[in-house]
């Protein structure tokens, strides 16, 4: 199926992973080490497998690890901003949500995390836009594996992903059953064009685990870029069941039901993601105004093109979206 400059464009700037799917006040920069410490609330360390996520002020997640056995993780940025941390795992009540703020002259902050430990028998409720479900099979991570998915980890945030992509086929080598490892390798491989073989390992983590969210949306960006728009949508919709707030999964399903005919799932799509903060994806207001045109409503279409250019005026799809603005004109109620 032939892709139109329009997806053309969406893959050119969405095809990227997780550590690389937001930038913060790019304009902004930084170079700043954060320390994350787990703890209880008698300062004792949570210990390790507790999984962390980074995001921007927006929602978007950066990137996410394990602690380590003294409950410590370390991010770099590169982009001054506000973010926040979310912290979940089998050791602990649901998901405990903390922000902070990186300015340019921050060379390194410690943040600390305060938790509760898990009471047996009971039920906790965690927040929307979660981490990715953590699975039995997780629960029974070797050491050894979990040791070279840490390494792996750090490699990567040094943005070497030859060397990461080695450590995190060491780490499945060791124990096939981990899910977010395969999901890692996919990434690395992809960041290396080796785009086959990225699939592949998304494939995997996905059937090892099918509230992988971040192997669902994965995948789901290579079967775009493949053309195949029913099945990506579909592995969209289950990511957004764990995380229903991912503006990088909305932006995509938008792509997928817009590309597949379904114009009118892709304006419902597009007005979800219009509630919520979107800095960085002004791409649904092009993807609504090209559904409104289907559905006949000049006007309406004509004001999402006039706040892509409000929000983007540079951006990737802008002159695809000038040229649709210059054919509609002023238009009328007719």
């Amino acid at each position: 199926m032939a892709r139109t400059p329009f997806l053309h464009a969406v893959l050119l700037g969405l095809l990227l992973p997780v550590l690389c799917e937001a930038q913060v006040l790019p304009n902004r920069t930084t170079s700043t080490d954060i320390l994350v410490r787990v703890t209880y609330a008698n300062e004792q360390s949570a210990g390790d497998q507790i999984r962390v996520q980074l995001l921007t002020g927006a929602g978007v997640p950066v990137a996410d690890t394990f602690t380590n056995e003294d409950g410590r993780v370390t991010f770099h940025l590169t982009f001054a901003g506000q973010y926040s941390l979310q912290v979940s795992g089998s050791p602990i009540q649901g998901t405990t949500t903390t922000e902070f703020r990186v300015d340019e002259q921050d060379k390194s902050k410690t943040v600390f995390v305060v938790v509760k430990p898990k009471v047996e028998g009971t039920v906790t409720s965690t927040k929307s836009n979660a981490p990715p479900v953590t699975t039995a099979a997780e629960l029974k991570i070797p050491a050894d594996a979990q040791k070279a998915f840490h390494k792996g980890m750090e490699a990567w945030e040094q943005r070497d992903y030859p060397k990461a992509a080695e450590y995190f086929q060491r780490a499945v080598t060791i124990y096939p059953a981990y899910d977010t490892a395969y999901n890692n390798l996919g990434v690395m491989f992809y960041q290396t064009n080796q785009v086959e073989r990225a699939r592949e390992a998304f494939e995997k983590s996905v059937s090892l685990n099918d509230k992988n969210a971040d192997a669902d949306r994965n995948l789901a960006r290579i079967l775009i870029h493949d053309g195949n728009y029913p099945r990506a949508a579909d592995l969209l919709k289950k990511s957004l069941m764990v995380e229903p707030l991912n503006p990088v999964t909305l932006t995509l399903l938008c792509v997928a039901e817009m590309e597949s005919g379904d114009s009118e799932g892709a304006l419902a799509t597009a007005r979800r993601t219009h509630q919520l903060p979107h800095e960085g994806y002004p791409l649904v207001h092009y993807v609504a105004g090209r559904a409104l045109e289907q559905e006949g409503k000049p006007q309406e279409a004509f004001a999402e093109y006039q706040t892509y250019l409000r929000e983007s005026p540079n951006g990737a799809e802008a002159s695809q979206v000038r040229s649709a603005v210059a054919r509609l004109g002023a238009p009328t109620s007719q």
